[in-house]
Parts: C-alpha cells; sequence; structure tokens
C-alpha cells in the first residue's frame, strides 16, 4: 500500500519539485513556476516564464528547485543560457548563468546549495557559486550533451554523465577527476551513499549501478527488465532508495545488496522529480501529477507490533498501509534478531513433516531473498534433519555427531544447541570431579563423559582430559588469575582445552575488550586504546585483529601529533592516503580551515586579486592534493583581471600585451572554453586565435605561480613571492 497523503497538479509535466518552511515549489516543462502553501496545499502563486519560448521536453532536466534556499535555476530549449529566480516571497529573477555555448541540458543546485551547475549540448559542466552566481570551474569537457548532474551529501563531490555513456565523478574540493566510467548506456540519474564512498547510478536500459569510489571500482549491477529508469531518491534510512522511470512503477531498492526489495504500481504515467523532506516524498509525473507520500505513516502502530514481537502485524501493515514501513531500522533490527531462533523452530517442524507450521514461522521473513533461500535449503534437506532428531531421541550422539560433521547446517537446529549444551555441562561437571580427587572421582567422570566417549569430535577432548587433567586446572588457574596471555598459550599449545566452556568464556572476555578499546576510540582517548589494544594482541585468537587495530590506533596518534605540530603537508598526505583518519576531529579541523581561507580565496579571485588569492593560500601553495584547486582558483582571478583591463575600460592598466598575456594562460590552462568566451567579450579573440598552440590543462603544475598574468610593457612574469623570495620568469 502507497501512503498518499495529498496530491497536487500542475498543468505540464513535473520537472522539479522541492519545499522550504512554508511553501511547495515546482515547475513544469512549459515554464510554469507554482508554490503551494506546504500547511494547506493550497496554490499561492504562479508565473508563467515565457509562452514564446519552445516548450521542454516531459522528461527534461534543465530545470531545477534548489534544496534550502528557494532559488530556481531554469534553462530554456533552444537557447544556451540559464537564469537563477527566487520562489518566496515574489517570483522573480536573481542572475543570469551564461557560460555555456549551446543549449542548456541539466540545471543541479548542490545538496547544501553552495553551488548550481549547469551542463549543456557542448559537453560542457559547470559549476557556479550560489553566493553571487558567478563562474568558478569548467569540468574536463564530454564527448557529448550532459544528461545528468549530481552533488554528494557533503557538496565535495560531483557526479556527471553525458548520452554517449561516459561519466565522471569529480572531487569538487580538489578539482579534479577522481572516477571516470565508461557505460554502454546512459546513465540518467545518481546518488552517493555510504558517507560519499559509494555511487549508485540507474541507466536507460534499465540497469542500477554501484560504483564503490575507495577503490575505483564497479561492484555489482541489477536489471530491472523493460524498465527505463529516468531517476533515484534516498530515503530516510539511507540504505535504501526509490527509483523511478517511464513507466508506472517505482521500487524501493536496498542500495548495497543492489536489489529490489518491492515495487509500487503507480496511478500516473513517468517519474519525473522526487524531493525528500524529512519524511515527506513528492514524486512528481509526466502528466502533471505530484503525489505526497507520508513514509511514517503508520509508524507508531508499526513500532508496538515490533515491541511485542508481532510481526505477522508488521507484515499486515506494511501490505495494507505503508509499504516503505519496511525500511524502518527498527523492523530490520527485529527481523534481524528473530531470524535464527525462528529457524531453528521451523526446521525442527520441518523434520517432523509439519510442514503448513512451519511455513508460517517464517512466513514474515520471506520478502528477503537471503532468508527464503536459507529456509529452502533446509526444506531440501529435512530428511537429514529428521535422521538427526531420531539419533539424538535414541541417545546415539555418536551418529548426530557425525550427521552434523556431515551436514553442518544441523548447527542451526535447537537439538544442536540442546546436546552441546549437555557436553558443555558434563565436561564440566567431570573436570570438577577430577579436580577434587582424580583417583576416587575418575569413574564418575568417566561415565557423565561416556555418552561422547565415542564421538570423533570429542573424542580427544574426552581422553586429553582423563589423562591431563592437570592441564585443565592450570588452564582454569590462569583464567581465574586473569592471566589471559598465559591462558590462551597454554590453549594453543594443547588444543583440546578449546573444547571447554572456560575457553568459550575466554572468548567473550576478549570480545568485550575489543568492545572497550572501541568505546575508548569513540571518545578520543586514542593513547589509552592503543595500550589496552596491546593487551588485546597478546592473546593469540586476537592478534590478528588486535595488531590491525594497533597500527589504525598509532597512525591516529601520529595524525595527532603531527596536528600538534601544525605540519599542514604531512597532515593533508596522511589524511588523503588514509580515509580512516577523516573521522577524527583534527582531520575535519584542517579540512574545514582549508575551506574558509577557500571561500575568502574565491572573493578575492572574483575581483581579479591574484596576489591576495595566493596571499590567502600560502600556507596550502605546494601541498599535493590543493595545486588543482588553486590552479582553479587562480585561473578565475586571472580571468577576472582580463575584463577588468579589457581595451576601453574605465581604470583599466594601459600597456597590456594582450598576445603574451594570453600567451602565459594558454601555457597553464590551454587554449579553452573560458579564455575563448573572455577574449570574445573583450573584442580580443583575433589575438586569441593568432596563437599558433592550444597548451596544456593542466600547465600550471610545472609553471610559475604567478600573482598576475597580465605582461605590461614586456616585462616578464614574477613568481609570488615565497619564504625564498621572488623568482623571476
Amino acid at each position: 500500500m502507497l501512503p498518499i497523503k495529498n496530491h497536487l497538479r500542475l498543468v505540464g509535466s513535473v520537472l522539479s519539485i522541492a519545499t522550504n518552511k512554508t511553501h511547495i515549489i515546482c515547475i513544469d516543462n512549459f515554464y510554469n513556476i507554482s508554490t503551494f502553501f506546504l500547511e494547506n496545499k493550497v496554490i499561492d502563486k504562479t508565473l508563467n516564464l515565457s509562452k514564446t519560448a519552445e516548450p521542454l521536453h516531459h522528461f527534461s532536466k534543465a530545470v531545477a528547485v534548489s534544496n534550502r534556499d528557494s532559488k530556481l535555476g531554469v534553462g530554456f530549449a533552444k537557447t544556451p543560457k540559464a537564469i537563477i529566480l527566487s520562489a518566496t516571497p515574489e517570483i522573480a529573477p536573481i542572475a543570469s548563468l551564461d557560460w555555456q555555448k549551446l543549449e542548456v541540458s541539466k540545471v543541479t543546485f548542490s545538496k547544501e546549495d553552495n553551488f548550481v551547475s549547469t551542463g549543456g549540448e557542448d559537453g560542457r559542466v559547470l559549476l557556479y557559486s550560489a553566493d553571487n552566481y558567478s563562474f568558478l570551474i569548467g569540468l574536463p569537457p564530454f564527448p557529448d550533451y550532459i544528461a545528468s548532474i549530481v552533488f554528494s551529501d557533503a557538496d565535495s563531490l560531483l557526479f556527471a554523465s553525458c548520452f554517449n555513456g561516459k561519466a565522471v565523478v569529480f572531487d569538487v574540493e580538489k578539482n579534479r577527476t577522481l572516477l571516470d566510467i565508461e557505460c554502454e548506456s546512459i546513465i540518467e540519474d545518481a546518488l552517493f551513499f555510504d558517507n560519499d564512498t559509494k555511487l549508485f547510478c540507474v541507466t536507460k536500459n534499465g540497469y542500477t549501478i554501484v560504483y564503490d569510489l575507495l577503490s575505483k571500482e564497479k561492484i555489482s549491477e541489477f536489471q530491472i527488465q523493460g524498465a527505463w529508469l529516468t531517476i533515484c531518491q534516498k530515503l530516510p534510512n539511507p540504505n535504501f532508495a526509490v527509483v523511478g522511470g517511464k513507466n508506472k512503477s517505482m521500487y524501493i531498492m536496498n542500495l548495497y545488496a543492489n536489489k529490489i526489495i518491492d515495487s509500487i504500481t503507480m496511478e500516473n504515467l513517468g517519474l519525473t522529480a522526487m524531493f525528500l523532506d524529512s519524511s515527506i516524498l513528492y514524486v512528481g509525473h509526466s502528466d502533471g501529477a505530484i503525489d505526497i507520500i507520508d513514509l511514517d505513516s503508520y509508524k507508531e502502530e508499526m513500532l508496538e507490533c515490533l515491541s511485542n514481537d508481532d510481526l505477522i502485524g508488521a507484515i499486515k501493515l506494511i501490505r495494507e498501509q505503508n509499504i516503505f514501513l519496511q525500511t524502518l531500522e527498527e523492523y530490520i533490527t527485529k527481523i534481524e534478531t528473530l531470524w535464527k531462533t525462528k529457524l531453528q523452530e521451523a526446521i525442527d517442524l520441518l523434520a517432523v513433516d509439519k510442514i503448513n507450521e512451519a511455513q508460517a514461522v517464517v512466513e514474515p521473513f520471506m520478502k528477503d531473498p537471503k532468508k527464503k533461500e536459507e529456509f529452502d535449503y533446509y526444506w531440501q534437506q529435512k530428511a537429514s534433519v529428521a535422521s538427526f532428531l531420531d539419533a539424538i531421541e535414541a541417545n546415539n550422539l555418536q551418529e548426530a555427531y557425525m550427521l552434523v560433521d556431515k551436514y553442518p547446517y544441523l548447527k542451526e537446529t535447537i537439538a544442536f544447541s540442546q546436546i552441546d549444551s549437555k557436553w558443555d555441562k558434563s565436561f564440566e561437571a567431570a573436570k570438577r570431579l577430577l579436580a577434587q580427587n582424580a583417583q576416587i572421582n575418575l569413574p564418575k567422570a568417566q561415565e557423565l563423559l561416556n555418552p561422547f566417549a565415542n564421538v570423533k569430535c570429542k573424542k580427544e577432548a574426552v581422553m586429553m582430559l582423563l589423562r591431563n587433567t592437570s592441564k585443565f586446572l592450570q588452564a582454569e588457574e590462569e583464567y581465574k588469575a586473569k592471566r589471559f596471555e598465559e591462558y590462551f598459550k597454554l590453549c594453543d599449545r594443547f588444543p583440546f582445552l578449546q573444547e571447554t566452556l572456560i575457553y568459550k568464556s575466554a572468548l567473550l572476555i576478549g570480545d568485550q575488550i575489543m568492545q572497550r578499546i572501541n568505546a575508548l576510540e569513540n571518545q578520543g582517548e586514542y593513547q589509552k586504546a592503543h595500550d589496552v589494544c596491546k593487551l588485546l594482541a597478546s592473546m593469540i585468537p586476537f592478534k590478528i585483529v588486535a595488531n590491525d587495530k594497533l597500527k589504525s590506533l598509532k597512525l591516529k596518534l601520529e595524525f595527532i601529533q603531527a596536528y600538534s605540530e601544525n605540519k599542514l603537508s604531512e597532515l593533508f598526505a596522511m589524511a588523503e592516503s588514509n580515509y580512516e583518519l577523516r573521522s577524527l576531529k583534527e582531520c575535519r579541523k584542517i579540512y574545514d580551515d582549508f575551506k574558509a581561507k577557500e571561500k575568502m580565496a574565491f572573493s578575492f579571485a572574483s575581483k581579479g586579486k591574484g596576489k591576495e588569492v595566493l596571499d590567502t593560500l600560502k600556507e596550502y601553495l605546494y601541498i599535493e592534493c590543493w595545486r588543482d584547486k588553486i590552479a582553479s582558483i587562480l585561473k578565475l582571478a586571472y580571468l577576472s583581471e582580463f575584463m577588468l583591463n579589457a581595451p576601453g575600460k574605465a581604470g583599466a592598466i594601459e600597456g597590456v600585451s594582450w598576445k603574451e598575456t594570453f600567451q602565459y594562460y594558454i601555457e597553464r590552462y590551454s587554449k579553452d572554453e573560458e579564455i575563448k568566451k573572455i577574449a570574445e567579450e573583450m573584442g580580443l579573440i583575433d589575438v586569441l586565435n593568432s596563437i599558433p598552440f592550444e597548451g596544456n590543462r593542466e600547465g600550471y603544475l610545472s609553471a610559475i605561480v604567478a600573482d598576475s598574468l597580465l605582461s605590461i610593457d614586456d616585462k616578464p612574469l614574477v613568481q609570488h613571492e615565497t619564504s625564498e623570495g621572488k623568482n623571476e620568469k
């Protein structure tokens, strides 16, 4: 059941939806902007931007509503320009985005509304500041016109694709390409998940694809037969997303498994827009309909069912009231918690041919394909389960354990847990008797252990206890004295000691120590966690995992030490090569500090002040991970400076050799579309065209860093002043 709370309708196809505190803001393919009151869903304002412009395609992506601050970006058919408008309190134009050369095919705002990006039929993806809508950077050009642009949750990454299947993930923070993708079909939409370390894509030919951005590999793909997928949206539980396309179906996907967990047939055609506001999902259609879906509908009733372990009631709510309740973390946790117990019950019922009862026990779990597969496996093996239960009933433990060796899945049965518990109790009781007086109590111990004497997996432990009681007593003494290092060494030398209940308890203590280490690490007590971890590393069963944790803690301690000494170059090098460091507050601080300086630098760059840019970022100039980003900010400063000093402009510097100046630029950034646009606006396109070489997009890596590229009276460029002084070219 789809929990639709309200319906709205636009004139044309719904191309974008978003909300603010008071309104729902929408735009359709006829350029109609509509705002509705959020409280009562009554229309407030409408405005048609153009009655003469050709309508956009009903699945166009050339318009967007911002996620937070009530802005709209609108591209018009057959034109290279897009405009930015405010939606409230009045619908009014703010700025024009005019760096695209051909028709705009995509407009999008970043998740935090820090940026707006456009893509066009010229294959260019351009990034603008949302503060003043000034141009920031352009991505390396694509071979076809742009199909999609998506930002990560933190606005740090950008995904873009074009219509020949090529796509990239671009690191906005560092101004460099993180991942190149070649896909057989057009990637129509995408989203980032798992702390922006994974990318989920939907394609024209019905594939959903997941990429790992750390390993830079495709890790899974899944095809929805017959679907043309166009859009995806994360749900409040970020492990799940909804996916839609040009038909009436909407699919709920598990992002990590990359599988459909359910599907819904909508009343209206074609999903064209989606927006999530807390627990309210807005879904727009190509026929103008908007569904407002309450994802928390019947949530309280669901939580009550779960508190009572009433899975039948929970399933009924999902089927009859709200299909999205199955994505609640509480429901998923309850299903996982109860599954093993219920599976054991079902296996035992299958063994005595109570098939209907077994099916009833597992029915609430059968929506999970893995659990259904697991139950089906036991169904097929029910004859061996029956034989196992018969052997236990006849007290033929030798036969029962032989069956367990042959069919390991029998360990999942309640019966196995009961006989293994009997073994533990018998062994501990025999050990106590031998400890009191081995000579007198030997017959009693033998009697207790006799049912297991011929069981292959227990036989050695039985014989070793009867012959080596002193070893068991020594192990128990080490355990009680909490000398766990010595205890585990003894168990390693005499493996029969590992069959005891004490050994199982010792393993639990090791797990508790690991949890203590994790808690200390979470509290930022890295040195204490490191010290405790040394203890765990001395315990043989935990040596490998503890040593791995020690390496991680040592790395964090080294990072914190470098932070205290303000070794920025070393800090960024460590952070870039060790993703785990990103969780440290010190690591977040160095990135936040750079972002603050970067914002100041962009302000200077927009005014053509290259020296001030470099002075602001002087600490970062020679840090590898920021070279591309700083070069992009300088590029903006140089372009702005060119415009400020265009021939004939008031206040322009005289004596500028523009050919020489453009050559300096081309050496650093190539003869790109940005310099072509600037030269044309300055009336100097002929000067630019007279320069015979194309340059290199990354030429800045080897060229000197200069405050300005203006060549005045043929004087050479001056390198930005550093601690070593000035160097001339």
